[in-house]
């Protein structure tokens, strides 16, 4: 098709064709086909801009950490996404003016040695490390050093703000005396289980309850997927191995263990740096008294030259392939165990060697390598397979989107079907989070193609394609019947349950006995001296909270709260008497105060940044935020 255009605008059609496209652009220029998509900034914070690249890098930064964080789901929709990184990039645009206005500045030394603190390890500092961090947050070197120098201005500010907050001795004074009070309460308790064997549910309520909650009992929409898959398991197991083979790898096993053999040396070394001729005669001197019977280690420690080892009469211990020169070497070797060289030159002067012992790596017999060579070459083989038919099974199920048989046909694959799953949950190869999410995309379940190949593990690849589609629907009235009869009964049992606590609750307001109110399903109980950390004292945190919630009313009107409990239950907290302490230990002076400071100083930096945004020119591109 492409083709047939490119031959039919040829001639005096093309020209034409040309001249209509150009002119628009020689007469308004291209700035003007971009005009109606708005802005091309995402915000501007007076008269400064916050580019779009910057916004959309932000927006791909935060969607990374919030997937990461949440098993690769995001945890909020993506346009509040974007708003909220909106907002913070503005807020961190104003903040970094206000620094710069108010003269807030940071030196190199003080840059540098942030950036020693984050990137040294083991006491070195890591530049590759710097450089990973700043392209993985699509920066340059100057990028990165330009963002953390802005940071650490916005710590000088907000420190300056936070470490001016302070707190007076007597309000330090009066919330320790508050913290520290203890308080005398009544718990009413109005059990819900008593209130509920009262309460029956109609057919009708029920029928009314599913008509208005029907999105509470829906299927999930499900579906079923045709799949071909690789697996390094299947591979392996039509893979013959050959007896040349193992031989082969036997005898390179053979070759690197005698390659690694090691010999137990002496020498005496004759230095022949001033004279050559004069070391040699030596040499051989000392040879012949070694052949005569002399000790070896005690010529050693006399005449040899050199400083390694004459002290130790020459040894130089255990020696192997490749750590010698040339000549020393190939004699080393080429010796028998107990055996003394004749003398020896290499660049370093004149050697008479002596070869103590020894040793060589023990040799595996080819029965018990055998199948460890097995398990290598089915392990090269598999991966090698697996490589190419992953990447023939990709290329053909793109050019054949509309079906598996080009699939079927050229790798010979089998097509499997699934059980029906949903977004959330699965059986067999649908258990896994990835396929689903890649199932229920729009390529597989609105266009009906093949999927691109799914990597489930390093040795297990599928394609999969639509098979069945069951779209979300109602469960039936009959099958939810009783679960909505529940729901309602316990709604029912709870309104009952408050009337009566309420009706209660006036009856104490106006003077009757707590004892009074006791009976079936509503029980009265007594605490004393209750402190705000009393919690093993009360059944729910929440008669805890509201018992030092409650203040006592000058008139001496009685104090009563009610409260829903985690288990349903409703309780009346009445609040008999506080009592405050004749004094506070200085330690928890000391706590309050450390807590009133941090309050504070996080109201102060707060105030200053509402303050600051109050003031500001804020322009909004709502269209690319969206």
């Amino acid at each position: 098709m492409l083709q047939a255009i490119n031959d039919r605008i040829k001639g005096w059609l093309g020209i034409a064709i040309v001249i209509l496209i150009g002119l628009p652009f020689a007469l308004w220029g291209i700035q003007s086909y971009f005009d109606d998509a708005g802005p091309r900034y995402a915000a501007k914070v007076n008269n400064v801009e916050i580019s779009a690249n910057e916004f959309e890098r932000a927006v791909s930064m935060q969607r990374q950490t919030l997937a990461q964080q949440n098993n690769g789901k995001l945890p909020i929709e993506e346009n509040e996404l974007r708003e909220r990184t909106l907002t913070q990039l503005i807020n961190q645009k104003l903040l970094e003016s206000v620094t710069i206005e108010n003269d807030y500045r940071v030196s190199d030394a003080v840059l540098a040695l942030r950036l020693q603190q984050l990137f040294t390890v083991d006491g070195v500092f890591d530049r590759d490390r710097l450089e990973r961090v700043a392209m993985s947050n699509g920066m340059s070197i100057p990028m990165y050093e330009h963002v953390m120098r802005g940071e650490l201005r916005l710590q000088q500010m907000q420190s300056a703000i936070t470490s001016s907050a302070f707190v007076t001795k007597q309000e330090i004074k009066n919330l320790a005396t508050l913290n520290e009070q203890t308080r005398d309460i009544s718990v009413i308790t109005f059990n819900i289980d008593h209130f509920a064997s009262s309460s029956s549910v109609t057919s009708e309520e029920i029928k009314q309850y599913y008509d208005a909650n029907i999105q509470r009992f829906m299927l999930p929409e499900q579906i079923k997927v045709d799949f071909v898959e690789i697996t390094s398991e299947a591979l392996a197991a039509n893979i013959d191995i050959s007896e040349e083979q193992i031989t082969k790898r036997y005898d390179e096993y053979l070759k690197a263990v005698s390659g690694r053999e090691e010999r137990q040396a002496s020498h005496i070394l004759l230095s022949a740096s001033e004279d050559r001729a004069a070391a040699k005669i030596k040499a051989d001197s000392l040879k012949k008294e070694i052949d005569q019977g002399a000790d070896f280690s005690e010529i050693a420690i006399k005449h040899s030259q050199d400083p390694g080892s004459a002290a130790q009469g020459g040894d130089l211990g255990w020696v192997a392939l490749g750590e010698m020169v040339k000549p020393f070497e190939q004699a080393l070797f080429d010796m028998n165990k107990g055996e003394v060289s004749q003398v020896v030159e290499s660049q370093f002067g004149y050697h008479i060697i002596k070869l103590s012992d020894v040793r060589s790596e023990t040799i595996i017999p080819l029965g018990v390598k055998r199948y460890e060579y097995e398990d290598e070459i089915k392990e090269d083989s598999v991966s090698s397979m697996f490589y190419d038919l992953s990447e023939r099974l990709a290329t053909t199920a793109y050019e054949n989107p509309d079906s598996l048989d080009a699939v079927v046909d050229d790798l010979a694959l089998k097509v499997h079907t699934s059980e029906l799953f949903t977004r959330d949950e699965g059986k067999g190869i649908a258990e896994n989070q990835k396929l689903r999410d890649i199932a229920f995309s729009s390529l597989v379940l609105e266009q009906g193609s093949n999927s691109d190949v799914i990597e489930l593990s390093p040795t297990h690849v599928v394609v999969v394609r639509l098979n069945e589609h069951i779209a979300a629907a109602p469960i039936p009235l009959a099958e939810v019947s009783s679960r909505i009869e529940n729901i309602l009964a316990t709604q029912n049992a709870h309104k009952k349950t408050v009337a009566a606590a309420l009706v209660a609750k006036g009856k104490i307001e106006a003077g009757e006995p707590l004892e009074s109110l006791a009976g079936k399903g509503v029980s009265v109980e007594e605490i004393t001296s209750l402190s705000r950390e009393d919690q093993n004292k009360v059944r729910d945190p929440m008669v805890l909270f509201t018992a030092f919630k409650q203040t006592q009313d000058s008139s001496d009107k009685i104090s009563v709260k009610e409260v829903e409990l985690m288990t349903g239950d409703v309780a009346l907290v009445v609040l008999n008497k506080v009592h405050m302490p004749d004094s506070v230990a200085q330690d928890k002076l000391d706590s309050v105060k450390s807590a009133a400071l941090r309050e504070h100083a996080i109201r102060d930096y707060s105030s200053a940044v509402f303050a600051i945004q109050a003031n500001a020119d804020i322009e909004k591109n709502i269209r690319l935020s969206e």
